[in-house]
C-alpha cells in the first residue's frame, strides 16, 4: 500500500516541478496553474471518492486499487499529449478519479490488518509513501524535463502504473474486516446515513476542519514552492526538483515515522488517543512559522533548512489522525471515513490553497509587486496554526465525551 501511495504522490506532484516549463509551453497564466495543480484535481478527487469509497467498503479494496493504479497511471502518460490548457485539464481530472480510488481503500486494508494500538505506525508507514512520491516525482520529474522536456516526463513516470498494479493484485491479500465493537458490522444503507454517524462526534469535525486547514496551507505551498525557487534563485528545473524534492521527501518520511511512533506510544498510555492529538497539534503550531519565515530568505540552504523543519513537523499529524478516525468509526465505514477525510484534505484545501495562490500572484502582478509568489505562497501558509488549533480541540473534545459518544450512536441507529 505504500508503494501504491508513492506512485500516487509521484502522479501527483509530478506537474508542481513542470509548473514553469508547461506555463511557458502552454501560455498559461498563474491562475490556471493553480487550477491545473489543485482547482480542478481536487474537485474531480473529492466528488469521485465518496462512491469509491462506499464501494471499497462493500467489495474487494484490492482489486480497486489494483484498476485505480491503472487509470491514474495511464492519464498521466497522455497528459504529455496535451496541446493546450484543457487538453491537460481533462487529463488531470481523470488522473483525480483514479487517486480517489487508493487511499480510502488502502485506509480500510490497514483499518482490517492492524489493531488500534499498532495502526498510528502503520498509517505513518502509509504516509511515508506520500513522502517518497514527493522526493521522486520532484526529483525525476526535474531531471527529465531537463534532459528532454516536460511531455517526456510525463510518459516516462506514467509507465510504472501496470507493473504496480500487477503488484498489488498478485501479492496484497484482501483481509476480512474486523467485528466492530461498536455495532453488528453492519453498514448502514446509503452514503447518507454512514457520513451522519462520521459527522456527529465533534472530534471528529475538528479533525476535517484541521485537514482542510493544513492542506489550503500545504496544497498553495506545494504547488507553486519550485516555481518560486527557479524564479528567485535562477536555477535550473533538475537541481531544484533533486534538492528541494529531497528536503521535502526526507522532511516528510521523519515526519510521518515520528508521528506514527508517537501517537502509538502515547496510544499505550492512560487517554493515549486524546494525549496523541493534542500532542500532533502542538508540533505542527511550533512548526509552522519556520516555513512562513522560509519565504523571506536571500539564502536556497537557509530557504531549504526552514522547509525541512516545517515539513518534518507538520506531517507528524497523518498517522495519528486517521487512526482517530478509524477508532471513532465502525470498521464498515473505514473507507467511508477515510473519504471525507480526502474530501476536506485533498478536496476542499488543495481546491482553495493552489487556486488562491495563483490568482494573488496574478494579482500582485498587475499592481506592480516583484516576486509575487513570496507574498502570495506566504499569505496561503498562514492556516497552518488555526489548523494545528483544532487539532488540539480534537483531543480536548475526545478527552470529555467524543469516545463514549462514538460508542453509543451507532447502536441507537
Amino acid at each position: 500500500m505504500m508503494l501504491a501511495y508513492t506512485l500516487s504522490f509521484i502522479d501527483r506532484k509530478l506537474p508542481f516541478i513542470l509548473a514553469e516549463s508547461i506555463k511557458h509551453d502552454l501560455q498559461l497564466s498563474d491562475t490556471q496553474l493553480g487550477l491545473l495543480t489543485g482547482g480542478m484535481f481536487a474537485t474531480v478527487y473529492a466528488i469521485a471518492g465518496i462512491p469509491l469509497a462506499r464501494l471499497s467498503d462493500r467489495s474487494n479494496r484490492k482489486n480497486i486499487i489494483s484498476v485505480a493504479i491503472v487509470v491514474w497511471c495511464g492519464l498521466t502518460a497522455m497528459g504529455g499529449f496535451a496541446r493546450n490548457f484543457w487538453q491537460l485539464a481533462l487529463c488531470r481530472m481523470g488522473v483525480a478519479v483514479g487517486e480517489a480510488g487508493c487511499t480510502p481503500a488502502a485506509h480500510s486494508i490497514i483499518g482490517s490488518y492492524f489493531p488500534p494500538r499498532y495502526r498510528s505506525t502503520a498509517m505513518g508507514l502509509y504516509f511515508v509513501g506520500a513522502q517518497l512520491g514527493i522526493l521522486l516525482g520532484l526529483a525525476l520529474g526535474g531531471v527529465i524535463n531537463d534532459l528532454a522536456d516536460w511531455r517526456t516526463a510525463m510518459f516516462v513516470l506514467g509507465a510504472p502504473g501496470v507493473l504496480m498494479a500487477a503488484l498489488v493484485f498478485f501479492t496484497v491479500r484482501e483481509p476480512p474486516r474486523p467485528p466492530s465493537p461498536v455495532v453488528r458490522d453492519a453498514a448502514p444503507e446509503g452514503v447518507v446515513a454512514g457520513v451522519s454517524i462520521i459527522l456527529r462526534q465533534k472530534t471528529v469535525l475538528h479533525l476535517l476542519v484541521a485537514a482542510m486547514l493544513f492542506s489550503i496551507a500545504g496544497g498553495g505551498f506545494q504547488a507553486f514552492a519550485p516555481s518560486y525557487v527557479i524564479r528567485t534563485f535562477d536555477l535550473s528545473t533538475s537541481y531544484v526538483g533533486v534538492t528541494y524534492g529531497a528536503a521535502m521527501g526526507l522532511a516528510g518520511i521523519s515526519g510521518s515515522i515520528l508521528g506514527g511512533y508517537l501517537g502509538d506510544k502515547l496510544m499505550r498510555s492512560e487517554g493515549g488517543l486524546w494525549k496523541s492529538l493534542m500532542v500532533m497539534g502542538v508540533i505542527v503550531a511550533v512548526g509552522s512559522p519556520f516555513k512562513f519565515w522560509a519565504f523571506f530568505v536571500d539564502s536556497y540552504a537557509m530557504f531549504l533548512a526552514l522547509i525541512f523543519i516545517t515539513q518534518a513537523t507538520t506531517m507528524t499529524y497523518g498517522g495519528p489522525c486517521i487512526a482517530a478516525l478509524q477508532s471513532l468509526t465502525p470498521p464498515r465505514l473505514h473507507a467511508l471515513a477515510s473519504a471525507l477525510y480526502l474530501v476536506f484534505a485533498t478536496g476542499m484545501g488543495n481546491l482553495i490553497g493552489p487556486v488562491f495562490t495563483g490568482a494573488m500572484s496574478d494579482y500582485l502582478a498587475t499592481q506592480g509587486v516583484q516576486n509575487t509568489l513570496r507574498y502570495s505562497v506566504g499569505i496561503v501558509l498562514l492556516p497552518l496554526v488555526w489548523g494545528a488549533a483544532h487539532f488540539a480541540l480534537a483531543g480536548k473534545s475526545l478527552r470529555a465525551r467524543d469516545l463514549s459518544a462514538a460508542k453509543a450512536a451507532p447502536a441507537a441507529t
